[in-house]
């Protein structure tokens, strides 16, 4: 049994270009509950249709990762067909899906060899993983060395996106409520960086065009990268994120630059109108 499977978060998020086999990348259900209302997020959940609720339900959105049990079923569906899993997961500091999937591996000692990877990151930085994962499985790649290719990719990853309610930040312990409050009324944009897997506030702006100079400027500080993604809340790109792209072009013109929508375990996380980047920096310009 050599085949080598990818198990990932539903919540996850793939370049546009790129279809993942649905033979080999199994997804592990990931959600948002608002109260008695539960939905689930996958690769093509449209936040148009969901953003209703982020807006006018009075239960405040709740992320909820892939369950211990869930992820067993996973595994055990697939001991017939190999012995060898990848379990790529949403960052430990946002999600407890790695720690699910840590739990349920251990009922498969012995028997299968389920490498569980933290992320430390989320959507399209998690799907770049995965992507990574599936081509090199795809090419007859070591199990060993898949794994060590996608651990390896984890450091080389950036994110930072801006936000213009302060109210997620309340909700996630990122700012005190007054803080919230006071920053909503001035019609304060706030930046997020993820590091090592957590989100932690930079600085703020006051318009949108400032909010994209940031953006533009994170980027320009990368020598080399080997691929850019826009996130947005919209399945259709936004001319603001068509402009974004062609800011970046002129900054990389050799690097593929994709637009994705973002899904609702995200938005609870910044929101339903942000707008952010994620940035895979070249394995060589960091050797």
């Amino acid at each position: 049994m050599n085949e080598v499977f990818i198990v990932t978060d539903s919540s996850v998020r793939f370049q546009p270009s790129w279809r993942p086999n649905p033979k080999q990348v199994i997804y592990a259900t990931a959600s948002v509950r608002f109260g008695d209302t539960l939905i689930e997020d996958t690769p093509t959940t449209d936040m148009a249709g969901v953003r209703a609720l982020f807006e006018g339900s009075r239960h405040a959105p709740v992320f909820l990762p892939p369950s211990i049990e869930q992820l067993e079923r996973i595994y055990r569906e697939l001991l017939p067909r190999t012995d060898k899993i990848i379990s790529v997961h949403t960052s430990s500091r946002l999600s407890r899906a790695s720690a699910n999937a840590t739990a349920a591996s251990q009922q498969f000692l012995g028997r299968c060899d389920i490498q569980v990877v933290d992320s430390e990151s989320i959507s399209t930085g998690l799907g770049l993983l995965v992507q990574a994962a599936s081509e090199a499985a795809a090419e007859g790649t070591d199990f060993d060395e898949i794994v060590r290719i996608v651990r390896g990719m984890i450091p080389r990853m950036y994110m930072v996106s801006f936000l213009d309610d302060l109210t997620y930040l309340e909700r996630n312990g990122l700012v005190s409520r007054s803080q919230a409050v006071l920053g909503n009324m001035m019609g304060v944009i706030a930046f997020l960086t993820l590091e090592e897997g957590k989100l932690i506030p930079m600085e703020k702006v006051r318009s949108r065009p400032r909010a994209l100079e940031k953006l533009t400027e994170f980027v320009s500080e990368f020598s080399v990268l080997e691929h850019l993604s826009i996130l947005e809340s919209s399945s259709t790109p936004s001319e603001e994120a068509y402009g974004l792209a062609e800011r970046l072009e002129l900054l990389h013109p050799e690097t593929p630059i994709s637009i994705s929508c973002y899904g609702p375990c995200l938005a609870t996380l910044v929101g339903t109108n942000s707008l952010g980047v994620v940035a895979l920096e070249s394995a060589e310009a960091v050797e």
